[in-house]
């Protein structure tokens, strides 16, 4: 079907007076493409992620010192972010943390070159993908957007490993009927752990939870997703073994 065009007024379809309306048609024209031009851009903002959410803060990443070689990296969103004690509870591991509180899969790809190269760790560990679940992204697309994030460490160094922290049944999950896409996003983790070198898993869920399976809650802040001190004291528990399983004193190829 062709588009029904609706001139303005002052658009006459009489005789028009000499030299008149060729300037209206035109401003007309004019603004019918700053129209389209807001049109287009509205869609793809609608489409495409915007990386000035976390542009400022990343950015100040680049003014820290840059840590020895060969150490240990968290990346991932708040549950890092907000782990403010994470240097001294995993001590002595030589810990870095890169964590930007918010965060979705998409945006640790986004910001990878700023991220991780810098630091050159020897083992990354990732807690990404709740956000994802809040978000409504589907486990398919966190998954796979995490594989090709791990396929960005390898090529950067085949040597560096990555540890995956499985998503949090936190009481907001619970709440909002969540917890089955927290399960397929970690069992998608664990299998990736068993069909990749150098890939490992780690579930802190149990710690978390009580025998029967119900969240601890009084681990968690106000909010429901975020943990107190007590519950990065759990988290702790179950992590800094695992991180010292994997994590290999080695030098950087």
């Amino acid at each position: 079907m062709s588009p029904i065009w609706f001139l303005p007024g002052w658009i006459s379809t009489s005789n028009p007076k000499p030299n008149e309306e060729p300037v209206k048609l035109r401003a007309f024209l004019l603004l019918l493409g700053f129209f389209g031009l807001a049109c287009w851009a509205g869609a793809e903002g609608n489409s495409t992620p915007v990386p000035s959410k976390f542009a400022s803060e990343v950015a100040q990443f680049a003014s820290l010192p840059a840590p020895p070689p060969g150490g240990v990296l968290l990346v991932g969103s708040s549950i890092f972010k907000r782990w403010t004690n994470a240097v001294q509870d995993l001590a002595p591991l030589p810990v870095t943390n890169r964590a930007f509180g918010g965060s979705q899969t998409s945006h640790q790809l986004m910001f990878f070159d700023q991220v991780v190269p810098p630091c050159q760790p020897g083992l990354i560990v990732w807690y990404c993908g709740s956000n994802d679940i809040k978000g409504k992204k589907g486990a398919a697309g966190i998954l796979s957007r995490t594989e090709e994030w791990i396929s960005q460490v390898k090529k950067m160094n085949p040597a560096t490993g990555v540890l995956l922290v499985s998503v949090m049944g936190s009481p907001q999950k619970r709440r909002d009927g969540q917890l089955e896409a927290v399960d397929e996003v970690n069992r998608g983790y664990a299998e990736l752990s068993r069909k990749r070198t150098g890939i490992f898993y780690v579930d802190v869920n149990p710690v978390l939870q009580t025998p029967v399976g119900d969240s601890r809650n009084e681990l968690y802040v106000e909010d429901g997703l975020h943990l107190n001190v007590e519950g990065y004291h759990e988290l702790t528990s179950v992590l800094k073994p695992a991180i010292e399983k994997h994590w290999k004193k080695k030098p950087i190829l």
